[in-house]
């Protein structure tokens, strides 16, 4: 079986309990295919070195830094998800969808236009935990000072 019919039983398995089926559009299937193997499917990846983005992800988006870390990590920036517009729809899903009350209100929707210039500048670094900490700290500092 694939990866993506993996992902579909697995959805399929889920949506079995009682209840109507839910149709996914073509943004939610392609974060199940291209992200939710890490991130998990509701973006819950448990205690991994995969962060949670499940009502947290949104906190990023208090800072500029924080925004473009967002669309430079490796994840985004090295996607098999090379359509900018696509990608832009599914960090909108990730951002409002998943990051639920922490994004911060007034938050901009990502663009296409955003997605494909920071792409184009992927974060390089060989310790990619310690710069997620430092840019996390930045933005959870601004998002209390928004309280």
């Amino acid at each position: 079986m694939t990866r993506s019919g993996v992902v579909m039983a697995a959805m399929a398995g889920l949506m079995m309990s009682g209840q109507a089926a839910l149709a996914l559009d073509q943004v939610r299937t392609t974060y199940l295919e291209k992200c939710g193997g890490c991130h998990g499917i509701e973006g819950l990846s448990g205690q991994t070195y995969i962060p949670t983005l499940r009502d947290r992800i949104g906190t990023l988006s208090c800072t500029p830094e924080g925004r473009a870390y967002l669309l430079t990590v490796p994840g985004v920036s090295m996607s098999l998800i090379r359509d900018d517009a696509l990608m832009a729809q599914v960090m909108n899903f990730v951002l409002f969808d998943l990051g639920g009350h922490s994004t911060p209100a007034g938050t901009r929707p990502f663009t296409a236009e955003e997605v494909h210039t920071q792409r184009g500048h992927p974060l390089s670094t060989t310790d990619l935990p310690a710069v997620r900490a430092q840019v996390w700290a930045r933005a959870t500092a601004c998002a209390a000072g928004h309280r």
